[in-house]
């Protein structure tokens, strides 16, 4: 497949909407996507590793195994998206409204999710060892079988993980 460029991308979204946008395993690797709309697309499996999609609008966009690590999502809204699977290893997700998505077995080890939006967020099963979750809104989150460690930042000391199904798990 021919690179495709945020232009193109763009221009297809105006004329078709987001919603049509099909990429599945599309190479967008350190692509700058920042404030793009792509509500709604489809980008299952695409490397958008170290991509740039501060702001990003990306609602409803199905995102399943999709390799996000290293990638930049501050302040984007992924409310609803479908994150099953999705590499987010070292990804930066602070401020990022991850409302009702779905993130079941997701690879967030590492990753930056301050101040983020989870509420009503399903993590059933993913990995968020090492990962920063200080001022996180988790109210309604699904975290049974979320494995975390000593080094995982919760939202407060306050959460007794052993009575929420979240597994500590140290290697």
């Amino acid at each position: 497949m021919t690179r495709i460029t945020r232009a193109q991308i763009e221009n297809t979204a105006n004329i078709l909407g987001s919603n049509k946008i099909i990429l599945p395993d599309a190479n967008l690797e350190e692509m700058g996507l920042s404030g793009i709309d792509l509500s709604g697309a489809n980008l299952n499996g695409a490397n958008l590793q170290r991509a740039h999609l501060d702001n990003a609008n990306l609602s409803g966009t199905k995102l399943q195994n999709v390799q996000l690590n290293e990638a930049r999502l501050e302040n984007a809204n992924l409310s609803g998206a479908d994150l099953f699977r999705a590499n987010l290893q070292d990804a930066r997700l602070s401020g990022c409204n991850l409302k009702n998505a779905y993130l079941g077995s997701a690879n967030l080890q590492r990753a930056d999710l301050s101040d983020a939006d989870l509420s009503g967020a399903n993590l059933h099963f993913a990995d968020l060892r090492n990962a920063n979750l200080s001022g996180a809104n988790l109210k309604g989150a699904n975290i049974k079988d979320t494995r975390y460690n000593h080094h995982t930042r919760w939202p407060n000391d306050s959460i007794h993980l052993s009575i929420t199904g979240a597994l500590l798990f140290e290697r």
